[in-house]
Formats: C-alpha cells, sequence, structure tokens
C-alpha cells in the first residue's frame, strides 16, 4: 500500500507552535489551518501549543519539561488566533501544577485580551511541570516489563520505509484521496502498520515519522497521541468483526458482510472529536529530537457514540516515552464543518 503523496508545503511544527508572550501570564498562539481534521485543528495540536505556553511560563523556575497534563475541549478550536491564559495553581520547588484555558472569539490587540461576554473557552487543561534532568527518586523493574505487552513491536528497515514505503513486515498506509480534503491533519504523519494485520487482535501497533523531515521533539507529544491513521477502527475490532470486514472488501455479498461494508464506508463521514485526553511523560527525547517512535493504540470498548483509546509511546529502543488516555466520540463530521457561532459550545 504506497502512500498517498500529494505535493504539498507543510509548516515546521515549531512555527505552527510558535507563542509569543503577552503579559506574565498570557501567550498568544496562532492555529494553522494544515493541522485541522476538517474545520477544527487537531486537540494534541491545540494541546502543543498551550504547553508551549506552560513550559515557557515555567522556565524561568527551572521546570520547563511536563510531566503530565490532563486537556477538557468543552469546544471546537478554530484556525487563527488564539490567547492562552496561565494560572498559578501551586508553584513549589520540585513540581509545579498549572491551570491553562485557550480562549477564540472576540479576542482584543491588548490587555485583557478578550471580550468576557463574547470570547470562549475552547481547551482547557491542568499541567504539572518539573525538571527531568534534576529529578531523582528510587527506580525499580516492574512485573509488566516481562509480559508480551510490553513488547516493542519489530523494528522494521527504517530505510526500505522511507525510500520504497515497506519492508517485509511493515507497509505505509494509503489514506483514500477524498479524505485528504478532510483529514488534513493526517497528511504531518508517515503512518506505517503491520502489512499482515493487527499483530496482536484488537491492538494498533504502528511506526511514525513526520512527513515533512522533521524530527519529533518533546513539544510535539500531544500531537503524537493524538494523531492515528484513516483505519484505525479495522486495526481496533474484534477479530471476528475484522474477518468480516476483510471478506466484504473481498466481494463477499451475504448480508452480514454487506452491513459491515456500509459501516466501513460511512467512516469517511464521521468525525471522532477528543472529550478529555491525558498524557503522561515517561522520558525526555533528545533535545533535537528523533526521527521514528512506536505507537500502540487500543480501545477497552467503543459504544453508543463514545469510545476509549489507550496510547503506549516507545523509542526506536523500546524506552517508554510516554502513555496517553482519551475519551473521544463518534459524530457526524457535518458537526465539524457546518458554520458555527463562535460564542456558543460546539458539543
Amino acid at each position: 500500500m504506497a502512500s498517498s503523496k500529494p505535493k504539498q508545503s507543510f509548516i515546521p511544527f515549531s512555527k505552527a507552535t510558535k507563542i509569543e508572550k503577552l503579559d506574565s501570564l498570557t501567550y498568544r498562539a496562532n492555529l494553522d489551518e494544515t493541522f485541522c481534521i476538517g474545520a477544527v485543528p487537531n486537540g494534541g495540536y491545540a494541546g502543543s501549543c498551550m504547553l508551549a505556553a506552560a513550559n515557557a511560563h515555567l522556565s524561568p523556575r527551572g521546570q520547563p519539561d511536563t510531566l503530565t497534563v490532563h486537556f477538557e475541549y468543552p469546544g471546537q478550536t478554530s484556525p487563527g488566533p488564539a490567547i492562552i491564559v496561565i494560572d498559578d495553581v501551586k508553584l513549589s520547588r520540585r513540581l509545579s501544577t498549572l491551570h491553562i484555558t485557550l480562549w477564540q472569539g472576540g479576542l482584543l490587540p491588548q490587555a485583557p485580551w478578550i471580550t468576557p461576554s463574547v470570547s470562549r473557552r475552547i481547551a482547557l487543561a491542568y499541567a504539572t511541570n518539573i525538571n527531568f534532568s534534576t529529578f531523582t527518586g528510587m527506580s525499580m523493574p516492574t512485573g509488566y516489563e516481562g509480559t508480551p505487552a510490553a513488547a516493542l513491536p519489530p523494528v522494521p528497515d527504517f530505510e526500505a520505509l522511507k525510500s520504497k514505503d515497506s519492508d517485509e513486515t511493515w507497509e505505509e498506509i494509503k489514506m483514500p484521496k477524498a479524505a485528504t480534503l478532510v483529514q488534513r491533519s493526517l497528511l504531518n504523519w508517515r503512518f506505517y502498520l503491520p502489512r499482515e494485520g493487527p499483530l496482536t487482535p484488537g491492538v494498533l501497533d504502528m511506526w511514525i515519522r513526520m512527513a515533512s523531515g522533521e524530527r519529533i521533539t518533546q513539544g510535539a507529544l500531544p500531537y503524537v497521541v493524538d494523531s492515528f491513521p484513516f483505519n484505525l477502527h479495522t486495526f481496533l475490532a474484534a477479530p471476528e468483526l475484522r474477518a468480516l470486514l476483510e471478506a466484504s472488501q473481498k466481494g463477499a455479498t451475504d448480508a452480514q458482510a454487506e452491513d459491515v461494508r456500509e459501516k466501513d464506508r460511512q467512516r469517511a463521514t464521521l468525525w471522532f472529536p477528543t472529550v478529555v485526553m491525558n498524557l503522561e511523560v515517561k522520558a525526555m527525547l533528545p533535545e533535537e529530537g528523533v526521527e521514528w517512535l512506536a505507537v500502540r493504540v487500543t480501545s477497552k470498548q467503543i459504544k453508543d457514540g463514545k469510545f476509549d483509546l489507550e496510547v503506549l509511546v516507545r523509542d526506536v529502543e523500546g524506552e517508554m516515552v510516554a502513555l496517553s488516555h482519551h475519551v473521544a466520540m463518534i459524530v457526524s463530521l457535518e458537526r465539524n464543518t457546518k458554520k458555527r457561532d463562535p460564542t456558543k459550545a460546539a458539543l
């Protein structure tokens, strides 16, 4: 499956997440449209902008590194300017906690920067920051480390993936051409999935790198854990459902296969907005970033238009980099693309 690679220019992630300090607690960001799903910037990308402000705020205290962050998305972000406001919840020597609010609509060029009766809280976060380079304490192996779930998936021939889109185990996923117009954010990534389907039933293992050729830095981790290939659902599905899906794709004509085929076709009309996202950072990436990361995604239940995701991120050596948990919804893409009043709630 060679990847769909339309000619396109990429906005450097560092530029797309650049923030401007306005005062001691306020920052300005500009959410770039090339990080959108439909008309809405990716939630993890917006989260990266929020953490850029948080880390800049705490760097003078020697706490530039996010240990854990909890995001809530009460509204839909829009491409364009945003104001990020920091509230110091607790500042201490080893770790500090911030409340972060991303505002859009009714923004002002001077303090107070927002219009209380018009501007909306689009995204909220609680972040705890430390200094990873000086943070020390007890360490010990856990039983999990010896389980199959902890094993790193087969390491690819990275040069083959870059030059030929595949090797013996992995191949770059091809996104349907029609979807590229809507799922613009996904074009910022190269997703490499197992050629023969899930390595473990119900589990998506993948290797990722940035399509621009940039290296993945610490600041990109919220975006990493909120970026998934178009066909994520086919890997998370129960084995019997996946078998039906494969049969339907091969032309099976029985009623059950046709029903599965119709549901698969509906994927292009659906949007999976994140309601809550938690991120725990386990290790710092090198300052210059890394080219490749291994990502494992699982879901405990997909039911009644809502679902959970658990995400594990590791480097090429198998070291755990981050853990993430999501609660998300399944809604019509029309909810994403229709014109909306920026002063009203979206979901």
